[in-house]
């Protein structure tokens, strides 16, 4: 019997893209899996087209509506809990602003018993592109930051072969249910951004492996909810790098890496970012730090 998949999804600000995410999941050559979708009070009319596009297709959709904006995190995990609950075999954790090909799924599937990987992902372009938005990703040293291999460049097949990774985001990742008991569901201090990063990062000090599948493909509308140079982008993303790096880094390399981040912001990003998300940039630098301080998290 085919394993069961829930795909778990956020939905906040969706509207524009959730059409094309459930009619290309309708598509998919697998068939057993169960979408849940996890509302966090979406402002504009997201959750009432998603009932309407569920009641639509035919494939199983479990829609959980929360009284506030929990975050990704608390989202995700709130969906993982649900999806173990009903016994799924492995769990997708999915953004909804990507449009799937026929095959991704399976695709995905096969790469992972392949390399008997705990977690796969796959080629992912920038929409309407042949530009890669992830094929795998790793670390810079330097910064201690994420990188994705190949963000930007036409694709020519230069990342055509599967590939063991350290990190990847959760834009589109399958899980074995295993990895949630033996590393734990997501820590919602992060709220968003950075909460993947800590999943897997997590994940592979605890010997589970991660494996980039290159024939399995999707097409992500990056930053459809939050918007890429917001003032909610820039408090979180600097704010949770403190605190992710304080958190999981070794002790000298982590107080290196929040040194240097500092500096790369107070000279830096003044003469990049505008004055007002400058002096929040630096506001949420001491947030993290802050937030690493009085933490008693749980999550690991």
């Amino acid at each position: 019997m085919s394993r069961k998949i829930g795909i778990v999804t956020v939905l906040y600000n969706s509207e524009t893209v959730l059409s094309e995410f459930f009619e290309t999941l309708s598509k998919q050559t697998y068939k057993n899996f169960i979408l849940y979708v996890i509302d966090n009070l979406s402002p504009d009319s997201s959750l009432e087209l998603c009932k309407s596009l569920a009641s639509h297709y035919q494939f199983e959709t479990v829609i959980i509506e929360n009284n506030a904006n929990y975050g990704v995190a608390k989202g995700n995990n709130i969906g993982i809990r649900r999806a173990l609950m009903d016994q799924c075999d492995l769990v997708l954790l999915s953004n909804n602003d990507i449009a799937l090909e026929d095959d991704s799924i399976e695709k995905l599937l096969i790469g992972l018993d392949q390399h008997n990987a705990d977690m796969v992902v796959p080629k992912i372009y920038f929409y309407g592109t042949n530009k890669i938005w992830c094929a795998g990703g790793g670390y810079k040293k330097r910064n201690g930051l994420t990188i994705h291999y190949g963000q930007g460049e036409e694709d020519k097949g230069q990342f055509d072969k599967d590939q063991d990774v350290t990190y990847s985001p959760t834009c589109f990742m399958l899980i074995k249910k295993e990895i949630f008991e033996s590393v734990g569901l997501m820590d919602e201090n992060y709220f968003v951004y950075y909460d993947d990063t800590d999943f897997v990062h997590r994940s592979i000090k605890e010997n589970k492996t991660l494996w980039y599948i290159y024939d399995s493909v999707i097409h992500h509308n990056e930053s459809t909810s939050t918007g890429r140079m917001s003032d909610f982008y820039v408090k979180f993303l600097w704010r949770n790098l403190v605190y992710f790096s304080l958190k999981n880094y070794s002790f000298f390399y982590a107080r290196y890496v929040v040194l240097y981040n500092f500096l790369y912001i107070l000279i830096i990003l003044y003469f990049k970012y505008p004055n007002n998300q400058w002096r929040l940039a630096l506001k949420s630098y001491k947030e993290g730090l802050d937030l690493y301080m009085n933490s008693k998290t749980g999550y690991g």
